[in-house]
This record gives C-alpha cells, sequence and structure tokens, in this order.
C-alpha cells in the first residue's frame, strides 16, 4: 500500500497526484461511489486508494455535505412519511408507519393497516426475538407473513374473543409458525371471564402457565387499541353492562390488552381487572419493542391515551386517524 499522503496534505490515488477542486471532486466521487454502490468498508476503500479511513471519512461527509452525494429515503406509496415523522417526534415513537388506504371503508382500512404492520413485524423480527400477539379486531387486517419471516418464538398474549367479526389470536400466532417454522405457545382461555372464580381456573392451566412463563422473554409485542365503546373494543362488547358503567364514571377512552385508560393515558382500575386472562401492565411495559395497531378516525381519542401512557413505542395506523392526532394534538 502506498504512503497515505504525498506532497502538502494532496492524496494520490493510482499513482497520480490529485490536485485541485475538480480532482477532489473526483475523488470524493470515488469514495462515494466504493461505499454507497459497492458497499466497501472505509478500511477497504482505504487501502485500496492509499488513504487512512479518517480521510475516507472526511471524504464521504464532504460528499453529503456539498451535495455531490444524496440520499433519499423511498417508501412505498402506501406510506405516508410526513405524518409517520410529525407523529414520531410528538409522541418519542421508535417506529411509526402511516398508511394509505385506497378508500375510507373499515375494511379497506384495516387491511392497509394489517399489511403496514405485517411488514414492520417482518424487518423488526428475527430469530433470536419472542414474538407476542394479542386478540383484537384491529390485527384482523395483519396479512400472510413472507415466506423468509423468522423462525423465533410466537407467543399468544391475551385470550380468545367469541366474536365472528374479531382476530383469531391463535390462528394468528399459528399464522406466522406455520410460515417462519418457529415454535407457537397458545392457551384455550376467553380474554374476558365472567368472575374472578373462572379467572382462577383458567390462570392456573398448563398452557396459560408456560405462555405466561414467556411474558418475561418477550422482545417485540404487536397489540391492538380499543376505544371504550360498542363497535371499537372487543373487550368493551365482551364485558356486562355493569362493568362498562363502572368504566365510564372512571373516565375510560381506550383498551389495550385489556387495559382500560383515561384521556391523559392514566390507568383506570375497574372490577374487569381481575378477570383479564393475559399479559398483565408490567409485563408488557417490560417489552422493549411494543408495536400499537390502530384504524378508524373514531378511535382518535383513544390512540392519543395509549400514546401518552407509554405502553407502546410504535405504531401502524391510517392516514385519516393519524392526522385526526396530530389536529387535536396542535
Amino acid at each position: 500500500m502506498s504512503e497515505p499522503m504525498h506532497g502538502a496534505g494532496v492524496p494520490r490515488v493510482d499513482g497520480r497526484r490529485l490536485r485541485g477542486k475538480h480532482s477532489q471532486a473526483l475523488l470524493m466521487a470515488r469514495v462515494a461511489r466504493l461505499a454507497y454502490l459497492e458497499q466497501r468498508t472505509k478500511v477497504q476503500i482505504a487501502e485500496e486508494l492509499g488513504l487512512s479511513r479518517f480521510q475516507v471519512g472526511r471524504l464521504l461527509d464532504r460528499a453529503r455535505a456539498t451535495g455531490l452525494v444524496r440520499i433519499e429515503i423511498g417508501l412505498p406509496d402506501d406510506i405516508g412519511f410526513d405524518l409517520s415523522g410529525q407523529l414520531q417526534d410528538r409522541f418519542g415513537l421508535r417506529y411509526c408507519a402511516v398508511t394509505e388506504a385506497p378508500d375510507e371503508s373499515l375494511h379497506s382500512l384495516r387491511t392497509s393497516v394489517g399489511q403496514a404492520a405485517t411488514s414492520l413485524l417482518e424487518e423488526l423480527v428475527a430469530d433470536r426475538d419472542v414474538l407476542g400477539i394479542s386478540s383484537t379486531r384491529a390485527l384482523m387486517g395483519l396479512a400472510e407473513p413472507p415466506h423468509g419471516f423468522s423462525r423465533c418464538p410466537v407467543v399468544q398474549i391475551t385470550g380468545a374473543v367469541s366474536r365472528t367479526d374479531a382476530w383469531d389470536v391463535m390462528e394468528a400466532v399459528r399464522r406466522f409458525t406455520r410460515v417462519g417454522g418457529g415454535p407457537a405457545y397458545l392457551y384455550y382461555a376467553p380474554m374476558v371471564c365472567p368472575d374472578s372464580a373462572d379467572s382462577s381456573i383458567y390462570s392456573k392451566q398448563p398452557d396459560f402457565v408456560r405462555c405466561q412463563r414467556l411474558f418475561g422473554d418477550l422482545t417485540v409485542c404487536a397489540i391492538g387499541i380499543g376505544a371504550w365503546g360498542d363497535g371499537l373494543s372487543t373487550v368493551y362488547e365482551a364485558a356486562s353492562e355493569h362493568d362498562r358503567r363502572i368504566a365510564h364514571e372512571a373516565r375510560a377512552v381506550a383498551e389495550v390488552v385489556g387495559l382500560l385508560l383515561d384521556e391523559d393515558g392514566r390507568r383506570v382500575k375497574t372490577p374487569l381487572d381481575g378477570r383479564m386472562i393475559g399479559i398483565s401492565e408490567a409485563q408488557l411495559r417490560s417489552v422493549p419493542t411494543r408495536i400499537g395497531v390502530a384504524f378508524d378516525a373514531r378511535k382518535t381519542e383513544a390512540v392519543r391515551a395509549t400514546l401518552k401512557s407509554g405502553l407502546i413505542n410504535g405504531i401502524v395506523l391510517d392516514r385519516g386517524l393519524a392526522e385526526a392526532i396530530l389536529v387535536e394534538e396542535t
């Protein structure tokens, strides 16, 4: 390898001494091509061109600063970059995807959000991860995972709901493991028990105990966000009129894996708390990556409350819902 520098700080490349701004531009262009198009490391480029890796780094920095190299972020047409960035900044989110549905029907919104959520999970989840999936209508639109999906374990983190228009959490877990080939952890129990006696019985079932032991190992969760109202939360619809009234009086507006929140994101205590079969608040908060999934602008207040609560640090939602959240926040 030739000496890194020749003369008064002028680099030599291929036996020729480069001088002048045009020569510098050519050198920056060559370094940038090797780095960005040929995926060479700084050390490899330095060895090939007779530079130090620090000189390579400075040339790359200058190439970007002068506009010789321009980096563009190309997102799919159905992802709204500006809204995603605004929500991410406003609520301190690690991940945010705002989808563009072909129309405003609930089916289109759900499908669009579900496909985006599946794509995000594909990017985030590796074989070493443990993925948790909840039961909720918001996740019905999850697409069939690609054949290259991770072989990670997939864990059911809430009980099932009996409605035909709600997400079959057990089928969701099977779908991810069927494609990825990892182990599935399932349990047979309702999301909401009618009384504490039933809850005690279900919570002692071996399948649930096995899943519960894995709640502390979860690294990624996909969870739906419900609003406390008819047609907007499967837990609301499974609750009795007495339970609904108590929650309304406590000013509940949102429901996340059976946890109720007020408009400021504070936990609302109700008799339902002792009758949910699934992950606890403490266990959920300990998961490093918690992706909320929501669609329908009627959930604006619920999603804002959930964002404020810190229960999630990432979200996938439709444009109308995203715009409504930002408007109400200004």
